[in-house]
């Protein structure tokens, strides 16, 4: 005698583009969404594209990393780090040639001051930097990638290639718009940063946080390392040399 077994449930319906998709079976949270960035999709406004990728990327930089392309060219992340790394840099150099503006203001009236000397070349400098600003930025960006994607191999971490690093950095670099925050914003930008290199690391090449934890921190501390070295060297050398004079 044939056992009666219950009917399969129906298919699911398709979900519209850009929908959260439904709880899976077993209480498991639901899958990221596969559409790709507002940025990587063809045909999307730039402005309104740049903006969506910017709010996803700083509100749920998992569920951006997971959405971001690991195939194709470098050239639309490294254009997206451009802008934002660019509009950074020109923030924090206005601010700074207002405090240097702030300061010279302070000094002009005593005797002896050359303000072409103390505040023309500084003038002349931070122009020049903010010109020459994308360059700056890309030659940051293959740098920092070079260096975080050794560390990410000799951790075992590195499983979908370098140029996955260059846009975990590259996307990463949204950040840099809070730069705009007088005082603080660099030093908020910069710790952002950190944390959004271990989430992008992690997903990008399907590996732990822990890893990519280390491959972020780990030359960071090396480099601490290093200038404290070369600090206590330095202080040991003024040291003697105070002391051969005393003698």
């Amino acid at each position: 005698m044939a056992e009666n077994y219950p009917p399969p449930p129906p298919p699911m319906a398709p979900q519209p583009p850009g929908t959260v998709p439904p709880p899976r079976p077993g209480g498991m949270p639901p899958a990221l969404p596969t559409q790709p960035l507002p940025w990587e999709q063809p045909g999307y406004p730039a402005l309104e594209g740049l903006y969506e990728t910017a709010k996803v990327v700083l509100t749920a930089p998992s569920q951006a990393f997971a959405r971001m392309s690991l195939t194709g060219t470098l050239g639309k992340p490294l254009l997206y780090a451009v802008i934002f790394g660019w509009l950074g840099i020109i923030a924090s150099q206005a601010y700074s040639l207002a405090f240097r503006g702030a300061i010279h203001n302070l000094l002009s009236g005593l005797p002896g001051y050359n303000s072409r000397l103390a505040f023309g070349l500084p003038v002349a400098a931070t122009v020049a930097v903010m010109v020459l600003a994308p360059i700056f930025v890309l030659l940051g960006i293959f740098i920092w990638s070079a260096i975080v994607h050794l560390f990410l191999m000799l951790v075992g971490g590195a499983n979908t290639g370098f140029a996955s690093t260059v846009r975990v950095v590259a996307y990463s670099s949204t950040v840099q718009i809070v730069q705009v925050i007088p005082l603080c914003g660099g030093t908020i930008a910069a710790i952002w940063a950190l944390v959004l290199y271990i989430i992008g690391l992690a997903i990008a090449h399907r590996t732990t946080q822990g890893k990519s934890a280390l491959a972020v921190l780990l030359p960071l501390a090396l480099c601490c390392v290093c200038v404290a070295i070369l600090v206590a060297a330095f202080g040991a050398a003024i040291a003697a040399a105070i002391g051969h004079l005393t003698r």
